[in-house]
């Protein structure tokens, strides 16, 4: 009888301790597999940064009304 409870008990031990094992592989698969191609599409669609001109602005071009200080005096 203690024999075979000994035997049972290092069963378990290994099931226990492959199961800690499989545990980090299949959750780390589940990572790289399901939010690394999100976090792709995320980076690549969006500017966190914002560093990308907004489409639309209101930036006006340069017109050379006043290129003299002469010009520049009388605009007031």
């Amino acid at each position: 009888m203690d024999g075979t409870s000994s035997f049972v008990g290092s069963i378990l031990a290994f099931f226990h301790r492959f199961g800690e094992v499989m545990g980090g592989i299949v959750l780390g698969a589940l990572y790289f597999l399901l939010l690394g191609p999100v976090a792709m599409v995320v980076r690549l669609a969006t500017d966190p940064l914002r560093r990308r001109p907004p489409r639309d602005t209101a930036f006006v071009e340069w017109q050379e009304d006043n290129e003299t200080l002469g010009a520049a005096h009388r605009q007031g």
